[in-house]
């Protein structure tokens, strides 16, 4: 879809640059937090003023620009199999199912703990379902610590998935350990050591802030060239000012800072401007992903990276549904679609997931997969050649003819058709005899079907040896 000029846009160009000038002058005049020495020091030669003793970085304007220039317009996300590397190009938009769940929602509603076997389930049924990019760990099971969580889940998706993948970045020695398994998974794919199967993310604390933990894995990152996401998760009206636009323009600043970093150590690494952000529901005190709002924000997110000649992340698919149903559907539908009208580049979380992401449900990766089918056929539009419009064969079948059994209908209608996998368009006297099943059930089915016959292509014995004693050794 290289081709691809418009996007759903909700800024102005003169509303672009307003957010842009008004989040230089919030980290040039108020400043922000960054509780880690080497960071600050780099922030310091560069021309920021820097207190030490706050830890507080108020960095000039012309800082900010200068370091922007140096981030790359693209990149290619590698995967362990090659024709599932992505080419990260601000126009095409990928999508990962559910990520980082603590809970399962099964086809009745009822809720049960995530497991290890979850997990492996997760990243085979992502890796075989064909609008899913990108493979997410899927679950985090209880009762593994921090480091252990995360590798886990890194580790997870390179043993059951051969799509790139996403890692996160709670601690240098997270980051270390994740970057030594990415490294084994490189050499067995013939991937040069600068091909690592892996993108980061890293999330900034609002306002203005961010913790040492992350700032130390952020900089492990950024060292090793690994492509980064900086994702604010900005809640407007506690983490940010209740204006959309106040919250955007903090938002903006928090993005820009890490950015800054980032080209400031390592020039020319790949960064992605992402958002987790949303409202802050004053009612029930969350922070809800099927709100409008967060899809404003998703498209906001997609015009500024537009702006800054980079590719974008935002978040869709996440339902605040507690069980599948209408609100789930209609709250992934909402928010995948206006992920991919804006022209993000990645949409994480963008299949499977419940309770406000805190859940995960086989049959809504299901579901949410053929959401992204119809969204990807909606967004291609309609291709107007001189072939397509066929002026030809309708000339030949002419007045009251018959298009149904012309070959130009056989040589086209599949290209053209988005062919449902589980939707259901039977008349109603046909559905009944083959048993009313709804989308869910048939879901459900599907599951089994796919989970039974699918492996992925394995990692080599000695590879997965190595991978297993890296992850025996975390502390």
């Amino acid at each position: 879809m290289k081709n691809r000029i418009n996007f759903l846009e909700v800024f102005t160009a003169e509303t672009v640059e307003q957010i842009h000038t008004a989040a230089l002058q919030v980290i040039e005049e108020t400043g922000i937090v960054l509780p880690q020495s080497e960071i600050l020091e780099y922030l310091d030669q560069a021309g920021a003023s820097v207190d030490f003793d706050n830890q507080l970085a108020r960095i000039p304007a012309r800082v900010v620009e200068d370091s922007l220039r140096q981030a790359p317009s693209r990149f290619t996300l590698y995967a362990r199999k090659p024709d599932r590397c992505l080419d990260m190009n601000g126009i095409d938009t990928y999508f990962s199912g559910p990520n980082a769940a603590i809970n399962i929602i099964g086809l009745a509603g009822n809720r049960r703990s995530a497991t290890v076997e979850d997990g492996e389930k997760f990243a085979k049924l992502v890796d075989v379902l064909p609008n899913y990019d990108i493979s997410t760990g899927g679950v985090y099971p209880p009762g593994l610590a921090d480091i252990q969580l995360e590798v886990w889940s890194y580790m997870v998706s390179l043993i059951h998935s051969t799509k790139p993948i996403l890692a996160a970045s709670t601690s240098k020695e997270c980051v270390q350990t994740i970057i030594r398994m990415a490294e084994v998974a490189a050499e067995c794919s013939r991937l040069k050591p600068d091909q690592l199967p892996l993108i980061a993310i890293v999330n900034t604390t609002s306002p203005l802030f961010n913790t040492p933990r992350e700032l130390d894995a952020f900089l492990e990152y950024i060292r090793r060239g690994v492509p980064i996401i900086i994702a604010p998760e900005t809640q407007a009206g506690a983490t940010g000012p209740a204006t959309l636009a106040g919250t955007y323009v903090l938002h903006t600043a928090e993005f820009l800072a890490h950015a800054t970093v980032a080209q400031l150590i390592n020039p020319g690494v790949p960064i992605v401007y992402g958002t987790v952000a949303s409202v802050f529901d004053m009612r029930k005190t969350i922070l809800p992903y099927g709100a409008p709002e967060a899809d404003l924000f998703n498209i906001a997110t997609a015009q500024m990276a537009r702006r800054y000649g980079i590719p974008s992340r935002g978040t869709g698919g996440t339902a605040d549904a507690n069980a599948l149903g209408m609100q789930a559907g209609v709250e992934s539908l909402m928010s995948i679609l206006s992920c991919h009208l804006a022209g993000i580049t990645y949409v994480n979380h963008a299949g499977g997931e419940l309770e406000n992401s805190l859940a995960a449900s086989y049959e809504k990766t299901i579901i949410d997969d053929e959401i992204i089918a119809m969204s990807k056929r909606l967004v291609r539009g309609i291709d107007i050649t001189s072939a397509s419009m066929a002026l030809d064969v309708i000339r030949e079948v002419g007045p009251r003819g018959n298009f149904l059994s012309h070959e130009h209908t056989f040589k086209n209608f599949r290209q053209e058709q988005f062919i449902p996998e589980i939707w259901d368009r039977d008349r109603y006297g046909r559905w009944e005899a083959s048993g009313k099943k709804r989308v869910e059930e048939r879901a459900h089915d599907m599951v089994e079907d796919l989970l039974t016959k699918y492996e992925p292509a394995p990692l080599p014995q000695e590879a997965l040896d190595e991978i297993s004693r890296i992850y025996s050794a975390i502390k």
